[in-house]
């Protein structure tokens, strides 16, 4: 009796949510009441769901108070048709009748028929918020209580009776199956779709995917038209399910769509080849198919083997063009050195012609260094400018200049040394400044050698100045690309070959030549290329020369002492007590001792000269490495008493000797050169025993020019310790010194580069106006005093300072007098300074340096007496 009363009350629940089920698709159509007809169903299917609910709880508790007796199952009374039907409620289906007549009705008639219906569904809304259903169907299980008292004990809160629902005792029916609801059909007739409720129920149930199925529709409508199908009978479901796939949609798809694809696909896909020799016909058409995919099979493959081709081709081509050009320019680079080489020696062999007839001189003081040494130059292109003395070569009667700057010059500068011209009485239009018209085009870094060399317009000028006039390059650092200047100037070169001074102007190379000219050096290793051989080398060198503590490493091709570092042997634990022992006592195991200990503390005690260029040990060792290096030992006197000296000739290119100065270089940091007294003070040498050993190395390599020998002088004994194969800054200031004085007993202190921020703000008027007021001038009646070399405007706060006097000690006050008109004018410095110069990679150098250099000298003049 409960199973049966349970499945009553459910089967009434079903079939209301059946009725609620076909009025969901069409509420959304109906034009009157629309808006209150949805609110309804919302109300109506919550409160099924209420009762649902309510219905499983009640089933729950009763299952759990039932009492089981140990009784024989009873065979149920056959029932007749009658007793089988189900007392249904039928306010609900008349409910429902009135709601989808409502619903229904369009035009005049909806007005006539909305009150009725209005109130009818409210009707409706108060039974089931009175709990009605919910009521009669707990009627239902208190009267099956009262049937079986006997068999089961029900516990239950005895309700309200409002309605009487007739129930009858029957067996448990079947579950049903459920079935598929036929919503959202629609017909396509005639390449057309037909407007039914369905469509348009489908069409508000999707529409934010209408856009692709209104695509497929349409796709659907072109087959019927162009098939001549009968009516499509579209499924909408299976329209969604493929939109969802999200695949490129084919006809099969668009035709599983559709509910009578088997009356469809004859007419989509007709039967062929049909009659008495249809086998025949349709053989030739597979065959014709298979023959044409192995011909198609085939052509693929010619058509790769043809593309494959043209590639080989292609790169064969390519690969020897490559060639070709690779051949050409060996030809013509070969043909142009050899052309360079006969224009050297016509040179050296009309020499006498050059020197006594009158010649121009195309000064071109390039810094050819390498990219990274450009880069990390501090004021590159004022540097290239500051041998800008070089113009006072005009004295001499028979040379005209031609001097190429990268920038131009400013008129104040013009007229500046127009003004010194005029005092010795030579004409200022001896010397013609000529700028590369594409140096502002190219980077700041670039040398002023190929500036030169892709500017046509100023190569052009070139030619006819020099037109029917002999000429000659006077280089500045040596590159091979001034044997392409050279061809297309068709001048010679006052120089050798340019890679010849380039290997001699490295610290290697250097100590290669000192050794074949029998020049003594300090003890050390040169080519090192290895961080091994570095460990090796420096052990040999510390083992054999036990009393020296300093040893200096020197990168090659390097200048002002970028690539200069130190360690101080005395500073490594434990490698005095190795390197004190006897000499029976230094077998493998010691010295093997000694290499680990180096090994292990040179990256703590090297020391580098200039550390805003290389920040660690390890960016240090690299570039030595890679660019090769020397170790070389430092003296053991103390520093003040050891003097870097230099030794400035000049070798004609018929290898005539001539001396042309000799000066000191002193520094405020260790190996970085800022100031440079002429003549030198400590200068002792018997310099005719090493000149004849390099004339006839000279002579043998080809080499002529200017030539600088640095050496290091103490207690009456010296070592060579490099070699500028070049015309340098230090050099070159002597032709300027000529034009000053024409007595050789003056002192000269000069300084390349001095450099004050502050500078900036301030005119060369302003300096002149400053320097007259504190009695700093060079007096031309005594050839004393002090004087400036502009290699800019003063805004690139960079200047060149020379003192002149016949007492040294004189010459150090006015050259402290000029540093100080400076400061009047730029400002103090902070000591800082030089600290915050280190943040950023380059070889600065300020007037702070300067004035420290200055400083040594003064306690070098007072040890000497």
């Amino acid at each position: 009796m409960i199973n049966s009363q349970l499945f009553d009350s459910r089967r009434e629940i079903e079939q209301f949510k059946l009725q609620l089920g076909k009025l969901e698709g069409i509420v959304n159509i109906s034009q009157p009441n629309s808006k209150q007809n949805i609110i309804l169903l919302k109300q109506l299917q919550n409160k099924v769901s209420n009762l649902e609910q309510n219905l499983e709880q009640k089933v729950n508790a009763m299952c759990s108070n039932i009492i089981i007796p140990d009784i024989q199952p009873q065979k149920l009374p056959e029932l007749n048709e009658m007793q089988r039907k189900r007392a249904v409620s039928t306010d609900v289906a008349n409910h429902s009748v009135n709601i989808e007549k409502n619903m229904f009705l369009q035009g005049n008639k909806a007005s006539r028929y909305s009150k009725m219906n209005n109130f009818r569904q409210q009707s409706i809304l108060n039974e089931y918020n009175d709990e009605s259903l919910k009521q009669k169907i707990d009627l239902s299980f208190e009267q099956s209580q009262q049937h079986h008292q006997t068999s089961f004990q029900i516990i239950h809160k005895p309700q309200k009776q409002r309605t009487q629902v007739l129930l009858f005792d029957c067996p448990a029916p079947k579950p049903m199956k459920k079935v598929e609801k036929k919503q959202f059909q629609f017909m396509i007739q005639k390449g057309k779709r037909i407007q039914a409720v369905e469509l348009l129920a489908f069409k508000q149930k999707n529409l934010q995917e209408w856009n692709l199925i209104n695509a497929i529709i349409q796709r659907m409508e072109s087959i019927n038209i162009k098939y001549q199908c009968p009516t499509f009978f579209v499924d909408g479901r299976s329209i969604i399910h493929l939109i969802h796939c999200r695949r490129t949609i084919t006809l099969s798809d668009i035709v599983k769509c559709m509910q009578n694809k088997d009356e469809i696909i004859p007419y989509l896909y007709p039967r062929l080849f049909i009659g008495q020799d249809g086998l025949e016909r349709a053989a030739e058409k597979i065959q014709a198919a298979f023959k044409g995919y192995i011909q198609f099979r085939r052509f693929q493959q010619l058509k790769t083997l043809y593309k494959s081709t043209i590639y080989i081709q292609k790169f064969f081509r390519r690969k020897q063009q490559k060639e070709l050009t690779k051949q050409r320019v060996f030809q013509r680079t070969n043909s142009i050195y050899k052309e360079f080489i006969q224009r050297q020696t016509m040179f050296q062999d009309n020499w006498n012609q050059y020197k006594l007839y009158p010649r121009v001189e195309i000064h071109l003081s390039s810094l050819s260094y390498s990219e990274y040494q450009r880069l990390t130059m501090d004021k590159f292109i004022q540097k290239e400018n500051s041998q800008i003395s070089r113009i006072f070569r005009a004295i001499d009667p028979q040379v005209e200049i031609i001097y190429i700057c990268a920038y131009e010059q400013d008129k104040d500068i013009l007229m500046y040394y127009e003004r010194i011209f005029e005092m010795h009485q030579v004409s200022f239009k001896k010397v013609r400044f000529l700028t590369p018209e594409n140096a502002d085009k190219f980077n700041t870094h670039m040398s002023l050698l190929q500036k030169l060399i892709y500017s046509p317009k100023c190569l052009k000028q070139i030619r006819k100045i020099i037109e029917n006039k002999l000429a000659m390059i006077i280089p500045g650092y040596p590159s091979n690309e001034f044997i392409q200047l050279c061809h297309m100037l068709n001048v010679p070169l006052y120089s050798g070959l340019p890679q010849h001074h380039l290997l001699y102007s490295s610290q290697s190379g250097a100590q290669v030549m000192f050794s074949k000219c029998k020049i003594q050096t300090s003890p050390g290793a040169s080519e090192i290329y290895d961080e091994i051989e570095l460990y090796n080398t420096l052990t040999v060198l510390i083992v054999k020369n036990r009393n020296i503590r300093i040893w200096i490493f020197k990168i090659d091709c390097s200048f002002g002492g970028r690539g200069i570092a130190t360690i101080n042997i005395s500073t490594i634990p434990g490698l005095n007590q190795l390197l004190n022992c006897n000499e029976q006592e230094l077998d493998e195991n010691t010295i093997s001792a000694i290499k680990q200990i180096i090994k292990t503390q040179l990256p703590l005690k090297l020391k580098i000269a200039v550390k805003s260029l290389y920040q660690s040990y390890k960016e240090y060792i690299t570039a030595f490495l890679t660019s090769g290096g020397i170790v070389e030992a430092f003296p053991i006197q103390d520093r003040l008493k050891i003097q870097k000296t230099s030794i400035s000739f000049h070798v004609s290119p018929q290898y005539e000797l001539e001396e042309i100065c000799t000066y000191d270089s002193y520094s405020a940091h260790h190996y970085v050169q800022t100031l440079h007294l002429y003549p030198s003070i400590t200068s002792t040498i018997d310099n005719n025993k090493f000149y004849e050993e390099i004339l006839v190395f000279l002579k043998q390599k080809k080499m002529f020019g200017y030539f600088t020998l640095h050496l290091i002088l103490f207690d009456n004994q010296f070592w060579a310790i490099g070699l500028d194969s070049y015309l340098n800054v230090a050099t070159s200031i002597n032709f300027y010194f000529r034009c000053l004085n024409k007595k050789q007993s003056r002192f000269y202190l000069y300084s390349p580069y001095v450099i004050h921020p502050g500078l900036q703000k301030i005119s060369i008027k302003q300096l002149f106006s400053t320097c007259r007021m504190d009695q700093v001038q060079y007096e031309t009646e005594y050839q004393r005093g002090q004087t400036f070399l502009f290699t800019d405007i003063l805004q690139s706060c960079m200047v060149q300072m020379i003192s002149v006097h016949e007492n040294i000690q004189r010459c150090i006050s006015q050259f402290e007098e000029q540093l100080k008109v400076l400061f009047k004018l730029g400002g103090q410095m902070n000591v800082n300074y030089g600290e915050s110069i280190y943040e950023s990679r380059n070889d600065s150098i300020n007037i702070l340096d300067v004035q420290g250099a200055l400083k040594v000298l003064r306690r070098k003049l007072q040890n000497q007496q």
